[in-house]
């Protein structure tokens, strides 16, 4: 009866133990043993919302990385696809990066174009799942060029490369 009665008044000084329905479960253990079963629930409380978060922030992170799902680089478009796939380019030619995308109906993709320390930009919204779309670039400048497609977080979700003599 003593270690229930122990039991019990330590719960009173822990808040929030009485209204959780724990102090039948208590009743006959040492001041030891209940702080252990404490110290463990706090453990698990922490850990199932943890994984709780992991659950609702797992499915945007994977779907960022699936979002393109494919991209190839040409010198033109028709009947909404890739036509005469190239990666090399006369200079002012004009090339295109067609892309593919699944899963991110509302995101907004951006496509960098680069040469050397030139960057050109370019932002893409999705519209539907799937959803095809593209961007261009008239190639001013001679040498290597980087295509760089992110999210828009920044995520750098495909790349390709175009030669441009």
């Amino acid at each position: 009866m003593e270690s229930a009665n122990f039991a019990v008044k330590s719960c009173l000084h822990m808040p929030g133990l009485l209204k959780t329905g724990m102090v039948p479960e208590l009743a006959g253990r040492n001041r030891r043993d209940f702080r252990t079963s404490s110290h463990r629930k706090v453990i698990m409380k922490k850990l199932l919302k943890l994984c709780a978060l992991l659950t609702l922030l797992l499915p945007a992170l994977v779907s960022a990385q699936n979002l393109v799902t494919d991209i190839k680089i040409g010198k033109g478009i028709v009947d909404r696809q890739i036509s005469d796939e190239s990666t090399t380019f006369a200079l002012g030619e004009k090339a295109y990066l067609w892309i593919r995308a699944e899963g991110g109906t509302g995101e907004t993709l951006t496509v960098t174009w680069s040469s050397g320390d030139q960057s050109f930009p370019v932002t893409l919204n999705i519209g539907g799942s799937p959803w095809r779309t593209w961007a261009n670039k008239t190639l001013h400048l001679a040498g290597e060029w980087t295509v760089t497609v992110t999210d828009a977080a920044g995520a750098k979700l495909s790349e390709t490369k175009l030669s441009v003599q």
